[in-house]
């Protein structure tokens, strides 16, 4: 008896399907697709299913560091007081975001970032991602408004500009960072990542820095900061941001809490131009009224104790193992394959390849034994110029390290 016709399988009816006339086609554009879910692995592993995952994606975190027991403390009392004192229906604070969270996340940046803001300067979002469509909403004309990216860069960041209708268009990073002369002209947004640049882990240099701020200012274009692992500083002092007090109208500042806490709470946070603020507010009450009350007090708490302070600490020191465990086996077991870039920041290690092959395969052989990792390919925007792998060590403890390297140079 013939059986009855399936469904296809969830996520691939965009990719898969002409997309219904009655929906806006830029929706089921492909390479949106793509720049929106470029941390899942498509390919099923035949690794038996009870076999750990070995996981060295780039964004991701540990929850087993997390202080969970301090944090629900600090949300249990916060709660109570909602319980005393109702928060009113309107937020007094015109949905910009809870003040005492506000006042909290300038205190944090400018001790861990040096970043000079007031608590009005300051949106609270639920997480970088809405902070970037927003951004993308306020600053985009559509089919008018161009919009640099750094290429290989943060695919979801993309995504919003282009989900926006810009034109989206790829700059080249090098060692310094992302090459200042290659932007095109004219361009009214230009995207960066300067401290920890994603996926590549390179710091832009003092004498690039200067120079896209010059250009901005030269050609009138904003810039849009992502300093997703900021706090996250092992070798020397902590790199200033782009947004400073000279800096404050033309540069456009995005935090999250989701690498120093955790993703689950979708917090995150643009320090913006007072110019533009209004716009912003405008536009992320068109999305949702506000990030939900309760979280935004608890994490307020916490930040304000001296929890977050403490956690990063640990996380810092936790991390940079993981990092120089990295280090020293792509150098020991791997010398004359990958070269890891020298990294100062954050929760990942770049390594460029000489191997004359494509590391995508060498990635889908890795998924079939359960280990999770990333090849520059995917990051791309244009046409790859480089092939390499990216290290996530997140949530990679050191036994994970050492066996799927392990894995890795099996399958190499």
């Amino acid at each position: 008896m013939a059986s009855k016709q399936r469904h296809p399988p969830r996520g691939l009816l965009s990719t898969q399907l002409t997309p219904d006339p009655r929906l806006n086609s830029l929706w089921s554009r492909p390479e949106l697709a793509r720049a929106l879910n470029f941390w899942h692995d498509s390919q099923r592993t035949k690794a038996p299913r009870a076999a750990a995952s070995l996981d060295f994606r780039p964004a991701l975190v540990d929850p087993r560091l997390f202080p969970f027991e301090i944090f629900r403390r600090v949300s249990a009392k916060q709660l109570r007081r909602m319980e005393l004192k109702p928060p009113a229906f309107k937020s007094p604070q015109g949905n910009q975001g809870h003040f005492p969270l506000r006042t909290a996340i300038a205190t944090h940046i400018g001790i861990s970032r040096a970043v000079v803001c007031e608590p009005n300067d300051v949106l609270v979002t639920a997480g970088a991602q809405q902070a970037f469509d927003i951004l993308a909403r306020v600053l985009v004309t559509p089919g008018v408004t161009t919009v640099a990216i750094e290429d290989p860069g943060y695919p979801p960041m993309r995504a919003a500009f282009l989900a926006a209708g810009a034109k989206v268009v790829p700059v080249p990073v090098d060692a310094q960072g992302l090459v200042v002369d290659a932007l095109p002209i004219p361009v009214h947004v230009v995207c960066v990542c300067p401290s920890h640049q994603f996926p590549i882990g390179v710091s832009m240099s003092v004498q690039r820095r200067a120079a896209l701020l010059s250009f901005a200012r030269k050609h009138g274009a904003v810039i849009v900061e992502d300093d997703y692992d900021g706090e996250f500083r092992y070798d020397g002092t902590p790199l200033q941001a782009l947004r400073s007090t000279a800096t404050a109208d033309d540069v456009f500042y995005v935090g999250t809490f989701s690498k120093c806490m955790l993703p689950a709470l979708r917090l995150g946070f643009i320090v913006a131009p007072q110019w533009a603020m209004p716009a912003l507010i405008t536009a992320k009450n068109c999305l949702d009224w506000h990030c939900p009350t309760l979280t935004q007090m608890a994490v307020a708490r916490f930040i304000a104790d001296g929890h977050l302070a403490r956690h990063v600490r640990k996380l810092r020191g936790v991390y940079r193992k993981r990092r120089d465990l990295i280090e020293e086996i792509l150098r020991s077991d791997f010398s004359g394959e990958l070269s890891p870039m020298q990294s100062h920041y954050g929760m990942h290690v770049a390594a460029f390849s000489t191997l004359p092959k494509r590391l995508e395969r060498v990635t889908a052989r890795l998924l079939e034994l359960n280990v999770h990792l990333h090849s520059f390919e995917r990051y791309f925007f244009g046409a790859p110029t480089s092939e390499g792998l990216v290290f996530g060590y997140g949530a990679a403890d050191l036994k994970d390290i050492e066996q799927g390297l392990k894995a890795l140079r099996d399958v190499l």
